[in-house]
């Protein structure tokens, strides 16, 4: 095995699980993540040359997730323009509009998020995790996804009713059981 072969096994096993995490975030089956990651990967390899490398390892590392985390985010956007599952239709219908208010609760751990985030349509799911995880501007998802800023403002509103609606009926459900 060759240098560069051991230096592109070592970035995939150190950083598979960041990528995955990113790359599951917008899409709804495992196989469909795992297949994206590992194109992440080749987009990160043949593009390691337009990296800049910085001297202090710290700044390093974290410039370099960073990189690598957009690239993650952009393949998983462009995945999803080519399955046409970004569909700019009105998926909601009136009732998912109300607004719920939600109290603080801490029953719900990570992964229920996480299943209550894939219940999205493709579109709110997409613009949430951008914006609310990834940390972009409507203007950048704008851009990104090619749409006005005030349509990216009322998906961004839409999820959040829809996410607190799903909320809701979660910890319902799970007062009747207990």
């Amino acid at each position: 095995m060759s240098n560069s072969e051991k230096s592109k096994a070592f970035l995939y096993k150190k950083f598979y699980g960041y990528v995955m995490t990113i790359v599951f975030r917008y899409m709804k089956h495992e196989m469909e993540a795992e297949e994206l990651t590992n194109e992440c990967f080749v987009k990160v390899f043949s593009k390691i040359n337009s990296f800049s490398i910085h001297d202090d390892e710290v700044i390093l590392e974290k410039t370099f997730k960073a990189w690598i985390g957009r690239i993650a985010v952009n393949t998983s956007i462009d995945a999803l323009r080519v399955r046409k599952q970004m569909y700019m239709l009105d998926d909601l219908n009136g009732s998912d509009t109300l607004h719920f208010s939600v109290e603080a609760d801490n029953r719900l751990e990570y992964n229920d998020i996480i299943a209550l985030i894939r219940e999205l349509p493709d579109i709110q799911r997409s613009i949430f995790n951008m914006y609310e995880i990834e940390g972009f501007s409507h203007e950048e998802i704008s851009k990104e996804l090619g749409i006005p800023e005030s349509t990216s403002r009322t998906y961004l509103t839409r999820a959040k009713q829809k996410l607190r609606k799903l909320y809701a009926s979660q910890i319902n459900l799970e007062r009747i059981q207990s």
